[in-house]
């Protein structure tokens, strides 16, 4: 199964914005690795939020898991 990892910022004052981003990943149980870093299978539900994100002046980077080692 491929994993992807989405991380993010959302400025400061986009409180509305940051709390509507965790919710949604609340919300498709996406896996949180660090604060602004979330992981998921469901790469077209990331490429929504990171929408979201950059829309509103935020940044968000969508990596694809790859096991090494």
């Amino acid at each position: 199964m491929r994993e992807f990892v989405l991380i993010f910022d959302v400025p400061r004052e986009s409180v509305a914005v940051a709390v509507k981003v965790w919710r949604y990943l609340q919300k498709i149980k996406a896996y949180k690795l660090q604060h602004s870093v979330w992981k998921h299978s469901d790469l077209s539900k990331l490429i929504e939020i990171a929408t979201l994100i950059k829309k509103s002046g935020g940044s968000a980077t969508i990596l694809e898991e790859k096991l090494v080692f």
